[in-house]
């Protein structure tokens, strides 16, 4: 048995594990167990955990991601481990519900907190799942996340417990086809077509929307490879090349002409350029919400550039 295959073996028996552990048993150095462990992740068999222990991640086997939760406590920050526990036992939550400290805390717990993008009444919001969640759980969760809860049906008039005030009189099945006659006012209108509205024109400003995205990327000297319009004159969506001194970059670009843009926007962003897995450029009309300011200040987000269309 060579050493990877005894690295394997070791994982198997004990789970997630530290490179310390895994030179002790094959009787090596650290960095010889260091560098087995980074081969076989490069092969696909073993997987690293951001989660760090001492500065060193785990490494750990396929199937094996239900044990990393016993190393959270004591290596994470208390108010990350509130959070992580809170998604533990919810399976699901919505980010535009969630605390700005809470999103800080999902986006760090990368080996626990899966994103989803959901389309909710035509519009992409921004969900978490707890990582062990299978499909068919995570849309049953979602569904009811979703779903407004049920109203308590009436009871029937003879079921309807007494009252100390007069009762109602019971409508007869004839009071029921009674047909309701317009009142005096709107007799006044019948036969009258009704009022058909005017078709909004879009203001000089939404015109000049796309005008001025393209200005900026002329000034970056950015080239658009896609162009996608998710709202006209409201929202695009851009796969981008950017010069770089390594030579062009691939970015995902999204463009709000908005009044004000919030964590909201700014999230959902960057969690559709983390789905393509490429770095956001996001673009924004109006200004930035003080909360959208300190998320970008906290280092929450990684690999995104903001810039102001027209400054």
């Amino acid at each position: 048995m060579n050493e990877q295959e005894k690295t394997l073996s070791f994982l198997r028996m004990s789970g997630p594990s530290l490179p310390g552990k895994v030179a002790k048993t094959l009787n090596t150095q650290i960095l010889f167990a260091s560098a087995h462990l980074s081969d076989l992740a490069a092969q696909g068999k073993v997987k690293i955990s951001s989660l760090k222990i001492g500065g060193s991640p785990l490494y750990y086997l396929p199937g094996q991601e239900q044990q990393l939760y016993n190393f959270a406590p004591g290596n994470i920050n208390p108010k990350d481990l509130l959070v992580l526990n809170k998604l533990k036992e919810e399976k699901i939550v919505r980010e535009s519900q969630l605390e700005l400290l809470e999103k800080v805390a999902l986006r760090s717990l990368k080996d626990f907190a899966v994103p989803l993008q959901v389309t909710v009444d035509g519009k992409a919001e921004l969900f978490w799942k707890w990582h062990l969640l299978s499909e068919e759980e995570t849309t049953i969760c979602i569904e009811r996340l979703l779903t407004p809860p049920r109203a308590e049906p009436e009871l029937p008039a003879e079921e309807a417990p007494e009252s100390p005030v007069a009762p109602v009189s019971r409508v007869t099945r004839e009071e029921k086809k009674e047909v309701m006659m317009p009142e005096p006012d709107d007799r006044k209108n019948l036969g009258k077509q009704p009022r058909v509205p005017k078709k909004r024109v879009a203001t000089t400003e939404e015109q000049a929307f796309f005008p001025a995205i393209e200005l900026i990327f002329r000034k970056l000297s950015l080239t658009i490879e896609q162009k996608e319009t998710v709202r006209k004159n409201k929202e695009l969506n851009f796969i981008l090349k950017v010069p770089s001194a390594v030579g062009p970059m691939t970015y995902f670009g999204k463009a709000r002409n908005k009044s004000k843009c919030d964590e909201k926007d700014l999230s959902a962003a960057y969690m559709e350029a983390q789905i393509k897995k490429l770095p956001l450029l996001f673009l924004h009309t109006g200004e930035l919400s003080k909360k959208a300011q300190e998320m970008l200040r906290s280092g929450a987000f990684e690999n995104v550039m903001v810039r102001k269309v027209g400054s």
